[in-house]
């Protein structure tokens, strides 16, 4: 009597095994792509930002300020970084760092130095202007980017 019940749960018992295969295969498969695109990207931890430079464009061409900052990253990065500065308006003003790569990032602080330079006469360069110090490597930027104010008086 209990060999006729078992005979059709017996027939059912390959193609679920199958199934639950695929399943199983599938769902690691989604697990696995979700674990790799949410790879961690490190951070960029600017120790100032936004950071302000001001100066006198009295003198001109040539004019400049200077400031201090320091970054790490987290997690920290055994491979070189550079800084890429931009600044909003390129034709009055630059803003370049020293130095501007770095053979690896964090966790320890590095220091660097921005500077901002006039490239045209006082009168023109007197002003507000933006910048950003971009921390890059390869094609990965960290965020966040270093916000620089530069003052011109």
């Amino acid at each position: 009597m209990v060999l006729p019940l078992q005979l059709p749960i017996r027939r059912y018992v390959p193609p679920l095994l199958v199934g639950l295969s695929i399943a199983l295969i599938v769902i690691g498969a989604y697990a696995t792509t979700v674990n790799l695109a949410s790879g961690t990207v490190p951070k960029a931890l600017w120790s100032t930002n936004p950071l302000t430079i001001s100066f006198s464009g009295s003198d001109g061409t040539g004019s400049s300020g200077s400031a201090g900052d320091s970054f790490k990253c987290a997690p920290p990065v055994n491979s070189p970084v550079n800084l890429q500065p931009s600044v909003s308006d390129p034709a009055k003003i630059s803003l370049t760092t020293s130095p501007s790569r770095f053979t690896s990032c964090g966790p320890q602080f590095a220091t660097v130095t921005i500077t901002a330079r006039c490239l045209v006469d006082a009168s023109h360069c007197k002003g507000s202007y933006t910048g950003t110090i971009t921390m890059i490597q390869g094609y990965t930027t960290f965020q966040p980017k270093l916000e620089v104010t530069i003052s011109v008086n």
